[in-house]
Parts: C-alpha cells; sequence; structure tokens
C-alpha cells in the first residue's frame, strides 16, 4: 500500500513518560519511555512475557479463557509499571488479535477491567510503527524495514526517512514453526517445504531489490537473536547490537547452525535466547530468503522497534533528518554528562577546525565529522572522575552510545577521545570496525584533538577570539593575549612528530 509523505512536525520532548504496550503474537512487551529535549528515547522501565498467543488462534481459531486470563494478569502488572512512572498507557496488539474471534471481546475486556484503551493494529500501521522505531536513531535515509514478529512479518520501504509503502506477509516465525516444522531434530522434507513457502510468499508480494543508495534494517526478537548469535561467534569490539550489521553470507552461516540442531541443543548456541530456540529456525529461513530476494549485502540491526514507535507517535512527526540527529545526540551527550562545560566543548569544536586548516589536515568527511563530535564529547568523563577521565568517556560513550552514528564512527570518535590522550594509543581493540590503514590518521587527528582541548582549557569562558595563527617556513605561530607565551613542551614535541612543524605561541599578533 503507497503512503503519502507527512510534513514536518515538532521534535523534542515528551510532556510526560510513555509506557508502550505490545501485545504480539509471541510476547507481550512494556516499555516505560522518557524523551529528553534533544530527542532521544529513554528506558525507564521494561518487562516482557511469552504467550505466544498465535498458537490458541492457529489452533483454535480464537484466543482460550486461560490464555486470556495470563494476559490479563501481564497487563495488570504492566499497568503497576507505568503507574509507577507517572507514565500514560499506549496499548496495541497485532496479528494474533487481528486474527482471533474473540479478539473484539479481548479488547472490551481489558478496558473494563483494566481501564487500557489497546488498539488492534492493521498490518499497515504496525509497519509504519516498527519503522518509525528502528529506524529512529539509525543512521539510515533510504531503504526498507524487515519487522518478524510471531504471526506476521511487516516490511516497509523509506525514503529520506519516511515511510512509502508497506507490506504485511503470513511469515511470523511462531505460525510458519507450527506449521511447517514439527520433527525434532528437523526433517530435510520439512526445511524444503517450509523454503519453497516463503520463496512463494515472498515472490507474490513484488517487493523490488535494494538499490545502490538503500540498506536493510531488521527489527523484531527474531533478528534480533539472530544478530546476537552472529556476534557471539565473532571477535567484535561493540556490545551494543542496535546497529550490529550481518553480512548475507553470515546470516547463511546462522541459518545452517541453527537449522542442524535440535531444540535443547539450540539452547546452548551462544547469543540465543532459551525461549527462542524452537522458532528460531523458521525466523532464520524467513530472513535468508529475504536477504536473497532483495539482493541485501548485509541486514542492519535495530534494537528498537514498534514499542519505540508507539512512543514516537504519541506525538506525530516526521523523523528528523540524519544530520540533526548526529548534532542532537552529541549536544545530548554533553548535556547528560558534562552540561556545565558545553562552553568549552564548543570552543573545542572551533579550534579543532582552526588547527586542521593550520595545519593542512584534510582527512576526508568521515574523519572530519568524527573529530568533531570526538570535540564535543572529549571530556564528558569528568562527570565520573577527571583522573583516567578518557576512559570515563569512552565507557560512557560505548554504553549511552550516541543515536544516528554507525558502530565505526562511534568506534573512531571512541578511539580519538583515547589518542588525544596518549599518544601511542593505537585502536586494536575496535578492529574490525577500524581497519590498520586508519590507524596513522587517527594519530593525526588526536594530535589536533589534543592541542585543541589544551589551548580550550587555558581561556576562559568569556574568551570569544578565534584562532589566529600563520604558518613560517616550519613554525606555527599562535598568538593568543590570554595564552601568553605559554610552552607545552610534550605537545610541541608531539605536534613535530605528527606534522613536521615547531609550535609557538606568541602573547600577541605581531
Amino acid at each position: 500500500m503507497q503512503l503519502g509523505r507527512g510534513d514536518a512536525g515538532t521534535w523534542g520532548e515528551m510532556p510526560v513518560p510513555i509506557a508502550s504496550i505490545d501485545v504480539g503474537s509471541n510476547s507481550v512487551r512494556v516499555a516505560v519511555m522518557s524523551r529528553s529535549a534533544h530527542g532521544s528515547l529513554e528506558v525507564i522501565d521494561e518487562a516482557r512475557d511469552v504467550p505466544r498467543l498465535i498458537r490458541d488462534v492457529e489452533q483454535y481459531g480464537e484466543l482460550r479463557p486461560e490464555t486470556i486470563a495470563h494476559l490479563m494478569a501481564v497487563l495488570s502488572d504492566f499497568r503497576l509499571l507505568a503507574h509507577a512512572s507517572g507514565a500514560e498507557i499506549v496499548a496495541v496488539a497485532t496479528s494474533a488479535a487481528r486474527d482471533a474471534s474473540n479478539g473484539p471481546e479481548l479488547v472490551e475486556r481489558i478496558r473494563f477491567e483494566l481501564g487500557i484503551d489497546l488498539r488492534v493494529i492493521s498490518g499497515e500501521e504496525e509497519a509504519r510503527l516498527a519503522f518509525l522505531g528502528a529506524t529512529y536513531t539509525l543512521p539510515v535515509s533510504n531503504g526498507l524495514v524487515l519487522d518478524i514478529g510471531g504471526g506476521s512479518m511487516e516490511v516497509v520501504r523509506f525514503a529520506d526517512r519516511q515511510a512509502v509503502q508497506t507490506w504485511t506477509l503470513p511469515l511470523g516465525a511462531v505460525r510458519l514453526t507450527d506449521r511447517f516444522l514439527t520433527s525434532d531434530p528437523l526433517a530435510t522434507s520439512e526445511l524444503r517445504a517450509l523454503r519453497a513457502h516463503i520463496q512463494k510468499q515472498i515472490a507474490g508480494a513484488k517487493i523490488a531489490p535494494l538499490r545502490d543508495d538503500e540498506t536493510l534494517v531488521g527489527t523484531g526478537g527474531t533478528i534480533r537473536n539472530l544478530g546476537k548469535i552472529d556476534r557471539a561467534r565473532r571477535t567484535y569490539p561493540l556490545s551494543r547490537l542496535h546497529g550490529y550489521e550481518i553480512s548475507r553470507d553470515e546470516l547463511h552461516r546462522v541459518a545452517d547452525l541453527v537449522q542442524i540442531r535440535s531444540v535443547t541443543e539450540r539452547r546452548s548456541i551462544s547469543g540465543l535466547n532459551e525461549d527462542r530456540a524452537d522458532t528460531i529456525v523458521a525466523g532464520a529461513l524467513v530472513v535468508e530468503a529475504m536477504m536473497n530476494a532483495l539482493k541485501a549485502p548485509s541486514l542492519t540491526v535495530s534494537g528498537q522497534g514498534l514499542r519505540e514507535g508507539m512512543a514516537l507517535d504519541a506525538s506525530p512527526e516526521v523523523l528528523p533528518r540524519l544530520a540533526e540527529l548526529r548534532a542532537a545526540s552529541v549536544r545530548d551527550a554533553v548535556g547528560r554528562f558534562a552540561p556545565q562545560r558545553w562552553d568549552i566543548a564548543e570552543s573545542r569544536r572551533a579550534l579543532v577546525a582552526a588547527l586542521s586548516m593550520a595545519v593542512g589536515f584534510a582527512p576526508g568527511a568521515e574523519f572530519v565529522e568524527v573529530l568533531d563530535a570526538a570535540a564535543a564529547v572529549e571530556d564528558i568523563g569528568r562527570s565520573v572522575d577527571y583522573y583516567n577521565r578518557e576512559r570515563h568517556a569512552e565507557f560512557l560513550l560505548l554504553e549511552h552510545g550516541l543515536d544516528g552514528w554507525s558502530h565505526r564512527e562511534l568506534a573512531l570518535i571512541c578511539a580519538l577521545v583515547r589518542q588525544a590522550h596518549h599518544e601511542k594509543y593505537t585502536p586494536t581493540i575496535y578492529r574490525p570496525l577500524i581497519a590498520l590503514r586508519d590507524h596513522e590518521l587517527v594519530s593525526a587527528a588526536g594530535c589536533v584533538l589534543a592541542l585543541a582541548d589544551a589551548i580550550a582549557s587555558r581561556r576562559s569562558a568569556d574568551h570569544a577570539a578565534v584562532l589566529v595563527w600563520r604558518r613560517e617556513d616550519d613554525r606555527l605561530l599562535i598568538a593568543d593575549e590570554q595564552l601568553g607565551r605559554w610552552e607545552p613542551t610534550t605537545l610541541a614535541a608531539r605536534f613535530k612528530r605528527a606534522f613536521g612543524l615547531e609550535l609557538c605561541f606568541e602573547g600577541r599578533a605581531s
């Protein structure tokens, strides 16, 4: 179905937290979230349960009384979490509730007994919300989002960070498992029949392959578990799953790994949640078939999805532009961890740009952007402790993350923060995100950042003068009355090793 392009809306702080309740076909989840003035979502609390409603629907055409009783108890608990945080509840139900003959009665009972207004949403609406949540903080502008649930798979094509077309296919992991995969270990004939069914469904949807400027994004528990399995099999420097990329070849290997094992054996696979051991094969085959059909070289895993989309949709807006998102995430990190040093951070950024020009350091667009971001967040580690502040900054960045920045870019920012404080630092811990060929650039950029930080730290807050400099043969002379005739011996020696220039400071310009 075609979707129109919406008008730009506001982008900012939520007046109250939102408790997003997702009554899915496999699991039921709640996430209580707030949003900062800079736009980032923060989880206050969350909980989940796995009632697998789709199994009732597939077998009986309706939800059984005991299943409904269990669901009511789960939702009652979710309501407590929401009320404890002062959150407004937003609740939706997806494929299983859409297909259950007693879905309307369930909605009325939940409203009457719990006071929760549960909306049974269409596949189109589910896809739109999943897209909104999945892509909100990822550095993607065009592509496709896959959301594999228990009963269905939603697909969204997006352009310029807006949804333009959606599909809903009956390719949920639990639904397919119950219909096709009844043996343990799995029989070859079952796998063959399931693959044929998946391929027929995908072919019938007529989804065009990815273009060169498009990215395939995956969300939902199935895809996140496939990402965790792949990451556990590799030496990978970041613990963050959000933004992790799986190549098509590696996805094939993961699919092969899970399908040759029994359910009991799958439970021991590193990275796989035990409650998905019985359904992960069907989900893996769907992802594998989609990547083949779309000719997707890789899949970017989103750690966010429908629930985040519900929270964002509570104050309607289009997704922020990528440049806006990246800038806001940097402001948010400084505002959260070192708000009193924002003026110094801004000074440091300006100095980095000026010093790069002075020494002729032009490393390319990617390094220019990450160096600017590193200049802003370089000393947020002071909020933990002044000593080893660069390590504290690295930890905070890795754990808190930066919206809109890729894993490689986040690794480069962290490496530059470390490099600024230690000339001999090498970012080998960030392989393969930072390659050996990047080390020389990281070293030079770290030297620029170190000098900018040293100057910014010695200027008063009201010192608004731009950097005044000139080149004389193999010397860089910086004129600043406030710095006087400062002689940073160690830093000057490092600067000469990096750029072949003597660093000199003058009290005023001559």
